[in-house]
């Protein structure tokens, strides 16, 4: 990627007249990892946010006292390679943390199967709960594991960004040609190619699991991915089973801690952090992002533009309009109305009520019958505080949640009902033990954080590029730079960071 330099800035006093190497705008954990990574090295960085407060989707839900973790809150990649790891050990950060295991747990209607870090531990549960299906169990995790590999190996001889411009198309085909010379790269890229278009539940019919096994495979992937069997490829389930394996964990303080961490490392290592400052568009010069202009008309010069903001604010609010044929190329194509949403209600439940194996991500499968996507699907969420230096009780406070369609029921009532159903599965009796309960439906979360419907996966495919999840890419823009979660914004920690630690070590050796 070459970045050109921005026009020296005009003579003036003031912000207006200062320029940087990096601008970031929006203060998730993507564009906080980004802005931190490059402060580090020394670059000069100003992160604007127009909220004013950091932490975007890990901003806490508070009600009558009570603070509710219900965003951006899966820390996987907390393994010694996985992502969070890795940007916690360059930033120099020590974040108190304990390990959460097992990482996820499924609980059907009369089985439970729990997902530990280490898949070694996966069979007792196997053996217990779907004692047929082990060999089928065995085949499946050997093959995602190898595909896994695959792409790693792969992924380590391309670009960290999709090339752009015709010399670096050309470099990148030259590059992977010399690469396809050897036999083991060539069938590492042509077993990708197959399982990317292979779906999941293809793989799952041929291996041999039975229906138990699959909806609880169908209930995982629903979760983290927000696609059934059928839409996901055999590719993008490798990938997203292997953030079981990485490790997850649990912060004290939840996820403002990890963003507020970020924040004070950017501002020790020189970066300057804007809040209440809402970014119009972007700067242009000669087809050249050269900076930003703010709602209230300053202009902030800068040679790289970063953007942590969700697709549709990008390609309809901070990118200039294209003219012509160049209209087409946006960052992603249209449509951008959301296919799923989230419904929430938290509750706060002493926390000697709760059963000891109760893991920090519970996923509840209501019919057996039916898939286990949508209403069908609930998750039961353990906040990370438990709120004893507020309340002497020791109250825990947990979500029930789930991600359906925008047009799905929304009274309070039945919501309030399907979700305490999907809790009751989990912790008999939960609903009389509760000390508070509040339902939050779709445009609650959407106001609190500022950000359309909340949670939402977009219309628009974004498992390119390997099978990334994440949106590190450059736009057609050149000089703008994009970080974050084009299909679920935020909640995958993991993946916002892999992306944005690749964007920063871009930006470092061309700046």
């Amino acid at each position: 990627m070459k970045l050109a330099e921005a026009p020296d800035a005009p003579p003036g006093n003031g912000a207006a007249a200062r320029a940087f190497d990096v601008a970031v705008v929006g203060a998730g954990i993507g564009g906080l990892a980004v802005a931190a990574l490059l402060a580090r090295t020394g670059r000069s960085v100003v992160l604007l946010e127009r909220a004013a407060e950091v932490g975007g989707a890990c901003q806490p839900i508070v009600r009558a006292g009570y603070r509710f973790d219900a965003g951006a809150t899966f820390f996987a990649g907390a393994g010694p390679r996985g992502a969070l790891t890795t940007l916690l050990m360059r930033l120099g950060i020590d974040l108190p943390r304990t390990a959460c295991d097992p990482t996820i747990q499924t609980a059907l209607p009369r089985h439970r199967l729990s997902f530990s870090r280490d898949p070694e531990r996966w069979w007792p549960e196997i053996r217990r709960e779907v004692p047929d299906d082990e060999p089928g169990w065995r085949s499946l995790l050997a093959e995602l594991a190898a595909l896994a590999s695959d792409r790693d190996g792969l992924a380590a001889a391309l670009p960290a960004l999709p090339p752009v411009g015709w010399r670096a198309r050309l470099r990148f085909g030259q590059g992977l040609a010399r690469q396809y010379l050897f036999s083991a790269t060539r069938q590492a890229a042509q077993r990708l190619r197959k399982a990317e278009e292979t779906p999941l539940r293809a793989t799952l019919a041929r291996v041999g699991l039975g229906p138990v096994s699959q909806q609880a495979l169908e209930a995982c992937l629903w979760y983290l991915v927000l696609r059934d069997a059928d839409e996901c490829s055999t590719l993008e389930a490798a990938l997203a089973l292997r953030r079981l394996t990485e490790g997850a964990m649990e912060v004290s303080g939840g996820p403002m801690a990890l963003a507020s961490c970020l924040a004070a490392r950017l501002r020790q290592d020189g970066g300057e952090v804007r809040l209440l400052t809402e970014v119009a568009g972007c700067l242009v010069e000669r087809g050249h992002a050269s900076g930003v202009i703010t709602r209230a008309g300053e202009t902030i010069r800068a040679r790289v533009v970063v953007t942590d903001v969700p697709p549709p604010i990008l390609a309809q609010g901070l990118l200039p309009e294209r003219r012509g044929w160049l209209s087409r190329r946006l960052p992603i194509e249209e449509p951008w109305q959301s296919l799923a949403v989230t419904q929430i209600m938290v509750l706060a439940v002493p926390e000697a009520y709760l059963p000891s194996e109760l893991g920090g991500q519970c996923l509840v499968v209501l019919d057996a019958g039916r898939p286990a996507t949508g209403e069908n699907l609930a998750f039961v969420r353990l906040g990370s505080d438990r709120r004893q230096e507020q309340d002497p009780k020791g109250l825990r406070c947990l979500s029930v949640g789930r991600f359906v369609s925008p047009s799905a029921p929304t009274d309070a009532e039945s919501l309030a009902q399907a979700l305490m159903e999907a809790a009751e599965q989990v912790v008999p009796g939960i609903g009389e033990a509760a000390a508070y309960r509040a339902v939050l439906p779709s445009e609650t979360l959407g106001d609190l954080w500022g950000r359309p419907l909340a949670s939402v996966r977009y219309a628009p495919d974004s498992r390119q590029w390997l099978g990334r999840r994440g949106l590190p890419h450059q736009t057609t823009w050149p000089g703008v730079l994009a970080v974050g979660e084009g299909t679920y914004p935020g909640r995958l920690i993991s993946d916002v960071v892999e992306g944005a630690i690749e964007v920063a070590d871009r930006i470092a050796m061309a700046v």
